[in-house]
C-alpha cells in the first residue's frame, strides 16, 4: 500500500516572477495587478504539485512574505521597535514589535482571502495552513512576552476565525502551523499541556476537514530557531490532542529526533503522522532508497496505514529556494511513497 504525501505550506520559487513578486510585497503593485501575479504563481504551483503525484497541495502561499514577516502591518495594537532588514538572512534579522494597546486584526490575516481565491484555480487546493496563536505575536515576544499572553484569549479568537472560515470554504485540511510554539515547549518556556489548550482553542467549532498541526524548529535560511532538536516534547502536547487533531505532521529530520523515534508509540490512535523525513533545508538530495528506509523505521512505530512522507517545512525559507534541488527532493519523496 503506497503511503501518501503532503506538503506543509509554501512552495518553491517561480523564478520568472520572483522579480514582480519582490514589487508585489513592497507595495509597488496596484490590487488588481497583485492579485493575478498571485493567481498566477499558485496556479502554476499546483499544477506542479499535481504532476509530481502529492495527494495533497497548497497554493503555495506566495502572497505571505518570509513566512509571518507581513503580520505586523496587519495586527492592531503593536508598534515597530526595529524593522525587519532589507534582506533577511536569520532570525536577528526579522522585525520585532511590542504590544501598545489591545490586539486585534481587523483585515484578517490573509490565509483564509488566500485560500477562497486559489480555491477557484484548476485543480483547487486540498491543505491550507494558518499560523498559530503564538506565531501570530511571535515578533511582540521579546519586548511584551508577558503582555502578549495575557492577550492570548483575543489572540486565539483571530487564529480560529481564521481556521473556521476556510474549514467552512470546503477545505479538506486545515492546518495550524506552529514553529514557535513547538519552540517554547522544546526549550521548556512552555508547557505541553499549555500549547494543546492553544491549539485546542484555535481550533474551537471547526468540523467537515481534516485538522492538522506543523511542528517544527523553524527554518530560516537553513537555520533553526531552536538549540534543542527534539521531538518527544511534541508527543506530550499531542497526547492532549486526542480527537482534536486527526494529522500530526512533525519535522522528524534531524539524528537527534530519529533516536526518539519511540516515543510515537504514544501518539493518540486516532492520530495520522506525517513524518517530515525531506529536509528541504539540505541541499543534499535524499535518494529514494534513503527516504524509504527512514519511511520504514517509522512506519515500524506507527504503522503504514497512519504513515504519510512529507518536507520538514514549507520551501519558502529554503537557504537559495532551489528549485531543481527540491524539485528532485520531492520527487524522490513521491517514488520512495509509492514503492511501498
Amino acid at each position: 500500500m503506497a503511503l501518501l504525501t503532503t506538503v506543509i505550506g509554501s512552495w518553491w520559487k517561480q523564478p520568472d516572477w520572483e522579480p514582480e513578486l519582490d514589487r508585489y510585497h513592497r507595495g509597488e503593485l496596484s490590487e488588481a495587478e497583485g492579485l493575478q501575479l498571485l493567481d498566477r504563481c499558485a496556479e502554476r504551483a499546483i499544477g506542479e504539485q499535481i504532476d509530481l503525484g502529492l495527494d495533497e497541495w497548497s497554493g503555495g502561499e506566495y502572497w505571505s512574505f518570509n513566512f509571518i514577516n507581513h503580520i505586523p502591518e496587519l495586527i492592531s495594537g503593536t508598534e515597530i521597535v526595529s524593522p525587519a532588514a532589507p534582506e533577511i538572512v536569520d532570525y536577528g534579522d526579522i522585525a520585532l514589535t511590542r504590544v501598545v494597546g489591545e490586539i486585534s486584526c481587523p483585515r484578517g490575516m490573509g490565509y483564509a482571502a488566500a485560500f477562497t481565491r486559489e480555491s477557484q484555480l484548476p485543480g483547487g487546493v486540498t491543505k491550507a495552513a494558518v499560523i498559530g496563536p503564538v506565531e501570530l505575536l511571535a515578533h511582540a515576544m521579546v519586548h511584551s512576552r508577558d503582555e502578549v499572553f495575557r492577550q492570548m484569549p483575543a489572540i486565539v479568537e483571530i487564529v480560529n476565525a481564521e481556521v473556521r472560515e476556510i474549514a467552512d470554504g470546503g477545505c479538506p485540511h486545515v492546518v495550524l502551523d506552529c514553529p514557535s510554539l513547538a519552540i517554547q515547549v522544546n526549550q521548556g518556556s512552555m508547557s505541553a499541556e499549555q500549547a494543546a489548550e492553544l491549539v485546542t482553542q484555535s481550533f474551537e467549532g471547526v468540523s467537515g476537514c481534516k485538522r492538522g498541526i506543523h511542528l517544527c524548529n523553524g527554518n530560516l535560511m537553513g537555520k533553526p530557531a531552536s538549540g534543542t532538536l527534539r521531538i518527544a516534547p511534541w508527543v506530550e502536547i499531542l497526547q492532549r490532542l486526542d480527537g482534536i487533531i486527526d494529522v500530526a505532521s512533525l519535522e522528524c529530520s534531524y539524528f537527534s529526533q530519529q533516536l526518539e523515534a519511540d516515543s510515537l508509540r504514544d501518539l493518540p490512535a486516532s492520530m495520522e503522522f506525517a513524518a517530515g523525513v525531506v529536509d528541504e533545508k539540505s541541499y543534499w538530495i535524499e535518494s529514494v532508497d534513503k527516504i524509504r528506509e527512514r519511511a520504514t523505521a517509522w512506519a515500524q512505530v506507527v504503522g503504514e496505514e497512519r504513515l504519510w512522507l512529507s518536507p520538514t517545512c514549507g520551501f519558502g525559507r529554503h537557504p537559495a529556494r532551489d528549485t531543481d534541488v527540491l524539485r528532485a527532493k520531492m520527487t524522490n519523496m513521491v517514488a520512495a511513497a509509492q514503492s511501498f
